[in-house]
């Protein structure tokens, strides 16, 4: 998952009285992202928005590389499923289980397997798992909406002060890292598998890490990946637009400023005109979820059937946010885990307080 779920927080902040999250709203480069600013409170949505989507009705395939649904995890790897969880200062949260001190404030965090990545104030990339903390690297200064680590399974991969992609196997140890010869800013947007997807100045670049090769996708840079699943690709396209590309997939649809795809490739969430929705990717038909909330983006795949979602309950002058686990086959949700001030979500990117 790529930064852009700080436009909705961003967004979401500039209304928020309790708790006082004070989220400064960012302009960037309309090349980068595709956004805009709500100047009021949309409360209660209730009426469905339509949302321009076209999807190819022969779709075939698993589109999931064979493996079972039940193996899928968070990014599309074979692992135990992610817990609904989120960390306040040094503590990891998880719903339904004890917290844990991670003997350092995190900055931002992703779960990379059982372990976890995160950074710290001082730009340190440290790894803590089963009560150890390590430092395995150090991140650049990123913007402010962008990721500062984007994983898939036991990988984690991010842009070092030299502006050099890395890649980290947690379970081997091994580090990897690619120089970026072109001047501009450089970014991580994606990781699927061994391979990395990036931006800088020489456009969207592809490195395969198994043997080095970095390939330019598309040298104007505005067709971004934003995802990437078991070689099925979501990019960028103009006029507040994604697509869908992978075997059997071909679907458009639009989205303001954040879409993420389930490990299987069968689901997409985003957010469409200040709503948060879910498709089917084969269909292009919407997903209900009874999330019970007034406002709610699902945000992050937890297994290829269950999603976190991000929820607001509003009040006359307030804006509380919850975290709701999801189930996309019932559309059933459990009871919300209220977010206290200070949150940072398992994303990559920091939540500037």
């Amino acid at each position: 998952m790529t930064g852009l779920l700080t436009d909705l927080m961003h967004d979401r902040a500039d209304h928020l009285d309790a708790p006082d999250l004070d989220l400064a709203g960012i302009t960037r480069d309309g090349d980068r992202r595709v956004r805009r600013r709500r100047t009021t409170l949309v409360g209660g949505i209730a009426a469905a928005v339509a949302i321009g989507v076209v999807a190819v009705p022969s779709l075939a395939g698993d589109g999931g590389g064979g493996r079972e649904a039940r193996d899928l995890v968070a990014d599309g790897t074979a692992a135990a499923p992610a817990p609904l969880s989120w960390t306040t200062g040094s503590t990891l949260r998880r719903s339904g289980a004890p917290d844990v001190d991670l003997g350092v404030d995190v900055r931002a965090w992703v779960w990379v397997g059982e372990a976890v990545a995160l950074t710290d104030d001082g730009r340190r990339v440290l790894l803590w798992d089963d009560g150890s903390l390590e430092e395995v690297g150090t991140v650049a200064t990123p913007d402010p909406d962008d990721a500062e680590l984007v994983a898939d399974g036991a990988r984690v991969a991010w842009v070092d002060p030299d502006r050099r992609l890395v890649l980290l196997d947690t379970v081997s140890g091994e580090t990897s890292t690619q120089d970026v010869s072109s001047a501009g800013d450089v970014r991580v947007t994606a990781l699927d598998g061994d391979t990395v997807y990036a931006v800088g100045g020489d456009g969207v670049l592809a490195w395969d890490t198994r043997t080095g090769e970095v390939e330019v996708l598309d040298p104007s840079g505005k067709a971004v990946v934003i995802d990437a699943e078991d070689g099925t690709l979501l990019r960028a396209l103009p006029g507040r637009r994604a697509r869908v590309e992978g075997p059997g997939r071909d679907l458009t649809l639009t989205t303001d400023s954040f879409a993420n795809l389930s490990p299987d490739g069968a689901h997409v969430v985003a957010e469409s005109n200040d709503e948060g929705i879910l498709l089917d990717t084969s269909t292009g038909d919407r997903v209900p979820l009874a999330t019970g909330y007034d406002w709610a983006l699902p945000f992050q795949w937890l297994d290829a059937d269950a999603v976190a979602v991000l929820a607001f309950s509003f009040g006359e002058d307030t804006e509380e946010p919850f975290l709701v686990r999801c189930v996309v086959s019932t559309g059933a949700c459990d009871e919300g885990e209220p977010l206290e001030p200070g949150f940072q979500l398992p994303a990559g990117l920091h939540f500037a307080q």
